[in-house]
């Protein structure tokens, strides 16, 4: 199998360390901030606690579909969400390096559920030595090696997945109604 570094597979050929600013209250009229603390280790946001970004350039770190964050210290490192446009519109805070992932190049999908694999989560945890805490930065990230197979086997394991995924939403959102 041929393997292709994140960094090939990506717009612009590098990762993006996100905005340097503090959360405030949400609001309707400021952008929601999307931080570590929004993503479950899942790949899912934790949508009740969401804040706003007020920031002059925050405009410059909105998150495009098939764009991918990353998780980059702590006990998190390495968590991520794979952004499909679906969600809403995010600005992402500096704690995360995004990667936008190139269709031309790979399903990115693919990318996606790779990285919530068991492969990827060894790849992290290879970082956590000892009583260190993790750090993982955009040069690292870039540097990690997908498993490519040809793109009809890709699409062939997104068809797969997806709906699983989709199962999973609709289960919790009914979960989370019965709970109200």
């Amino acid at each position: 199998m041929l393997f292709a570094k994140l960094n090939d597979l990506s717009i612009g050929g590098k990762g993006a360390y996100g905005i340097a600013a503090s959360a405030v209250e949400r609001k309707a009229d400021l952008p929601t901030y999307l931080r570590i603390t929004d993503i479950f280790d899942d790949g899912t946001l934790n949508l009740s606690e969401l804040k706003s970004v007020d920031a002059p350039n925050s405009d410059k770190y909105i998150l495009k579909p098939n764009d991918i964050v990353f998780a980059r210290t702590g006990g998190s490192t390495g968590r991520n969400y794979f952004y499909d446009g679906s969600d809403g519109v995010f600005v992402y805070a500096g704690f995360l390096i995004k990667f936008s992932i190139d269709p031309e190049k790979v399903n990115p999908k693919y990318v996606k559920y790779y990285c919530r694999s068991k492969q990827y989560n060894d790849w992290v945890q290879s970082f956590n030595t000892g009583s260190t805490r993790g750090n993982i930065n955009a040069q690292t990230f870039g540097n990690m090696e997908i498993p490519l197979p040809e793109r009809k086997q890709q699409d062939y394991l997104v068809s797969i997945l997806e709906p699983i995924d989709e199962k999973i939403k609709n289960n919790k959102q009914v979960n989370d109604n019965l709970a109200a």
